[in-house]
Parts: structure tokens; sequence; C-alpha cells
């Protein structure tokens, strides 16, 4: 029967490969564009700095600032001369904040005079004008409190009159030493720790990567409806069986070969994904990988086989596919749709699919729904033999 089904696959092994590449293709530029929108609220800031000093060292002020690793992490930082172009800018929706720092600012604080600046939100960032107040007021003490401290050890130097060459010394050791821990604070003070996307194990693009490929599979092994189909009549089924065929014979060919097929195309995908996310290659994601792929290639023949009679195999298995992703957050955030949507996701054919896969892009295996795929699969498998098993005399009957 393998050979059988060998001669069927071939016949349709050349289309189905250039569906599968164009289906693939379409299934990237998708996902891509979901992944995006998806990342657009981690977007940096626009922000719009007025120097209205503009001398050399306000500039290197600004421009140090400015090129702060965490800083050009969250703002998009710009400058302008004028103040009414900026406002003009923010009023226009381009940035959403404009920073004015005043005349004089830098020897201000070189001597501890007070000097504030401006800060102006656009309507939307308004919401969030107590935050940033609060951080502005923060960074003000925070830059107090160091002068103040080299404005104590002045004092001492003038009090005990160690001249002027010491007071020069002792202030650009100070400056130097308050600059130097102002730009190292952040890295410094704070851990930066990326987590999980939105409760699950998995980075962002990790999990759609997995979302859309499971997608993939199980749509491209509808490309061998005549696998499939063509031997699966009463009358072609009780001539096999006569030679001496069982059921399981009958069905591995048709879950078998279109898993070949799709581990040879998912070795290609993941070598390409490997070029823009970092994958966990070990013996468990790439045995997980294996039997998730095995998976989706047995429940998309089994489910066509049960329903051969009625050929409608391909509706039923677009149609799980389409709802798997939607319901798990691969077309709309997972944020969107709401935890019992996401939840009900989880337990899909897609959801439970996706679960092996989740080591391989850098989570963990959901072992419950790993668990349920095997338990789906056994139940298929039942069903299956038992439909190839009666069809021929169920046919018989109706015929009579």
């Amino acid at each position: 029967m393998l050979r059988r089904d060998g001669i069927l696959f071939r016949r349709g092994v050349i289309p189905a490969l250039v569906l599968s590449i164009l289906l693939a293709a379409a299934a990237a530029g998708a996902g891509f564009s979901v992944l995006k929108s998806a990342g657009e609220g981690a977007a940096r800031a626009e922000l719009v700095v007025v120097d209205e000093e503009n001398s050399l060292y306000s500039r290197i002020a600004v421009s140090t600032v400015e090129g702060q690793s965490y800083i050009q992490s969250i703002l998009s930082v710009d400058t302008e001369r004028r103040e009414e172009r900026a406002l003009k800018r923010l009023e226009a929706g381009e940035c959403a904040a404009v920073i004015v720092l005043p005349k004089g600012f830098v020897n201000d604080i070189s001597v501890g005079h007070e000097a504030k600046g401006r800060i102006i939100l656009s309507e939307a960032a308004a919401a969030s004008a107590d935050i940033v107040a609060s951080v502005a007021l923060f960074g003000e003490r925070l830059l107090a409190a160091g002068q103040y401290g080299v404005f104590a050890g002045q004092e001492l130097i003038w009090k005990y009159g160690l001249g002027a060459d010491f007071e020069q010394k002792y202030l650009l050791k100070s400056n130097t030493g308050l600059l130097d821990a102002a730009l190292s604070l952040f890295d410094e003070a704070f851990t930066v720790e990326a987590l999980p996307y939105d409760g699950t194990s998995l980075p962002l693009a990790g999990y759609y990567a997995s979302a859309w490929l499971v997608l993939f599979f199980m749509l491209c092994g509808l490309f061998f409806t005549g696998l499939y189909l063509t031997d699966n009549k009463p009358a072609m089924l009780t001539r096999l069986y006569a030679l001496g065929v069982k059921p399981f014979g009958f069905f591995l060919g048709k879950w078998l070969l279109p898993l070949c097929f799709r581990l040879l195309l998912g070795a290609g995908i993941l070598f390409e994904l490997s070029r823009f996310m970092p994958l966990t290659l070990s013996p468990l994601s790439l045995l997980l990988f294996l039997l998730g792929t095995a998976f989706i290639s047995h429940f998309v023949s089994a489910v066509c086989v049960i329903t051969a009679d009625r050929s409608a195999g391909f509706g039923i298995v677009t149609a799980l596919a389409a709802a798997g992703l939607f319901l798990m957050g691969g077309l709309v955030p997972r944020s969107m749709l709401g935890r019992t949507l996401v939840g009900i996701g989880r337990f899909t054919p897609s959801g439970l699919a996706a679960s092996f896969f989740a080591p391989l892009f850098g989570g963990k295996a959901d072992w419950l729904c790993v668990g349920l795929a095997l338990l789906l699969a056994a139940a298929l498998q039942l069903w299956t033999l038992r439909a190839l098993s009666l069809r021929p005399i169920r046919e018989g009957g109706d015929e009579q």
C-alpha cells in the first residue's frame, strides 16, 4: 500500500511544493505585518528639544544625553532652534512632547542657580503629565543633590584657603565624576529583563513564528487531496481489504508521506528563521518539533480520510486552522482578545500543536497541551480506523 501511496504522492508533490512555497511567502508576509503591528506599542516616542542657549556646552550636553543607549531605546530626539517651530510640529502630531531649555541653563547649573526648563506634552500624552512631572522632579533633585555636594566641598576650600589651583582641580574632578555617575546610572542602578509575551513563555517574535508555522503546516497538507481521496471509496476499499490491506496500512502512507514533506519544508523554514531570530536547538526542542509536526500531519490526514465520503476535509481543516490562529492571538494581539478567548485558543488543535514548538523558539513546553494532543491523536486514530473499516459495509448497505 505504501508503494501505491508513493505513486499518488509523487503525482501531487510538484504542485504541492509550488503551492506550499506561495503559501509560505504569503504566511511570512502576513505574519510579519501582524508582528510589526503588535510591537508598535513599544515604538520610540518622538521628542523635540529646543536649545535656546545654543552654545557649544549646551549642544554637548544635549548630544551626550541623547546618545545614551537607554534614551535611544525609548525616545527619538530631534532639536529645533526656535520654540515656535517646535510647537507647530507638536500641533501637527509630529512629536509627543517638546522640552524647552532656557538661555544660560548650563552656566546656572554649574554655579547652582535655579534654571527651569519647560516640558510641553501633546494632547495624546497629556494623560501622562503627572508621571512626566514626577520623573522631571526626580531628575532635578538628583542633579541638585550632586551639585550641593560640590558646593559644600568648595566652601571648605574657601574656608581653609587651599588656593585657586586646588579649587580648579577639585571642581574638574568633582563635576567629571558627577557626569560619569549620571551617564552610568541606568546601567549600574537598573537591571533590564525582557519578559515573555503577554503571559506566554515565548518572546514576541517567537510566539508569532510558532503560531504562523502551525497554520502553514496545517494548510500545506491540504494540497495532497488526491492522496487522501483517490483510493478512499467503498469499492476500492473492498478490493484492497480483499488483497490483505488493513485499515492501519491504508492510513499509514497518507499520514507518513505528508509528514516527510512537512519536515523537509520545515527544515528550510527554520534555516531562514534562524537568520532573523535565535532558535534553541537542543535534543528536546528538536524531538518536540518532530512530534508536533507529526501531530499536525496526523490530524490533517485523519480529518481528510474520515470525511472523504463528503470531501469536507479541506473546509474543516481550513476553518479550524484559521479559528485557531485567531484565538491564539496570531491575527489580533492576545491582550485585545481577552483571557477567555485566549484560553480557548490554547486548546484548539492549533494551540495544541504550537505547544510542541515553544522550546524551539525560546519558550517552555506546555506539557498539559502536549499530553492532550497525544490523546487527541490516539482518539483520531481509533476514529479513522473505525471509519475505514465500516465505510465499505455502510455504503454497501445503502446501495441495497
